[in-house]
């Protein structure tokens, strides 16, 4: 694309220059088709991430890749400032008005919820756009009316959840084999980080119409930073201890816990099978069934929208999605251990992600 062109100078506009004229219009019109719009000076990005796991900062390194595979040029055409909350709130909004308050910012990206209720209340009420990514549940925390429609704001994104009755699903697939005289009793353990609430409402909502799932709640509180994942596992152990006798298997609820190797091994200690927790992370760990859209997916999904954005659209006339396409993780050993016959074409969709 041409840039800086400056017509020529000392001369007198004769109709030999018409031609030239018009050639750079088609050239620039044609630049446009072939590549992202290019800027004068980089865009400005900051991402803020909601803590140090390594699904959100794979998530950040997508973003980046996917900006590249775009056609756009770290340092030429984009600049980003990654900024991790450390599981805090507070330090989420220190971190992005300090990062505002130091120049022109062209685009905030907010990985995983909390960052993304942090940035939102800084930035609702400004012009610059806000893509998010990782977000269970944006319809509950106000972001958007519902997937698929749009926020009428400056903010659009993606979740990347399954849908509790998705879930709920493929699970009762499962175990259907074990649940024909009662139901299996699985508690869902969950903290009170924001994505955690959201994803034992909708799994309540919708587990009544599985006969062979009995849900119940085991809670405790959130405890942000590498100290209040220690806090966290002891917390969690000790509840199960309390209550193990009242369940059959375990069920993770989304959120940081369920990302945290140390915590799910800690809990696979007390010889509780674990039914399921999203993705390989809990699949590795023994976790029977997962369902998760992967880092990359998630990436490149925001820088996409980050394109549509450079390239002059705004974030209130981009509707808010999920993923079209979903991972499937199985562990066989541990559905031998319940007794558990896992459908074939269960497998089949989990694929390479099958965990022996």
């Amino acid at each position: 694309m041409m840039r800086n062109w400056i017509p020529w100078r000392a001369r007198r506009l004769t109709y030999g220059f018409y031609p030239y004229a018009l050639i750079g219009a088609l050239l620039v019109a044609i630049a446009g088709t072939l590549g992202p719009t290019r800027a004068e000076e980089p865009r400005h990005i900051v991402v803020v991430e909601t803590m140090s796991l390594p699904f959100l900062q794979e998530t950040t390194d997508w973003f980046r890749r996917g900006l590249s595979d775009l056609g756009y040029e770290e340092g030429k055409d984009f600049r980003i400032r990654v900024v991790n909350a450390e599981g805090k709130f507070a330090r989420a909004q220190e971190l992005l008005s300090g990062t505002l308050a130091e120049g022109h910012v062209d685009l905030v990206v907010s990985i995983a919820t909390l960052a993304t209720q942090a940035s939102r209340e800084i930035l609702k009420d400004g012009n610059v756009p806000q893509v998010f990514t990782l977000v269970a549940d944006p319809v509950g925390e106000g972001f958007v009316s519902a997937i698929g429609e749009k926020s009428g704001s400056n903010i659009t994104g993606q979740t990347h959840v399954v849908p509790a009755n998705a879930k709920l699903n493929i699970v009762a697939q499962s175990i259907a084999n074990l649940t024909k005289n009662k139901p299996l009793r699985i508690g869902l353990l969950r903290s009170t980080y924001p994505s955690a609430i959201s994803d034992a409402i909708y799994l309540f909502a919708d587990a009544g119409d599985y006969a062979g799932i009995q849900l119940s709640e085991l809670v405790f509180k959130y405890v942000p930073g590498s100290a209040g994942r220690k806090v966290m596992r002891a917390t969690a152990i000790a509840l199960l201890k309390a209550r193990k006798g009242e369940i059959d298997a375990l069920w993770l609820a989304t959120g940081p816990n369920q990302l945290d190797t140390t915590f799910i091994r800690r809990i696979s200690t007390l010889d509780i099978p674990i039914i399921y927790g999203e993705g390989n992370v809990a699949g590795k760990e023994g976790a029977m069934i997962g369902l998760r859209s992967d880092a990359e997916i998630n990436g490149r999904a925001a820088a996409a929208l980050a394109r549509r954005i450079f390239d002059g659209a705004l974030p209130s006339e981009i509707a808010v999605t999920r993923p079209n396409t979903f991972s499937v993780t199985v562990n066989v050993t541990t559905a031998q251990k319940l007794g558990a016959v896992i459908p074939s074409h269960i497998l089949e969709l989990a694929g390479e992600n099958v965990i022996r």
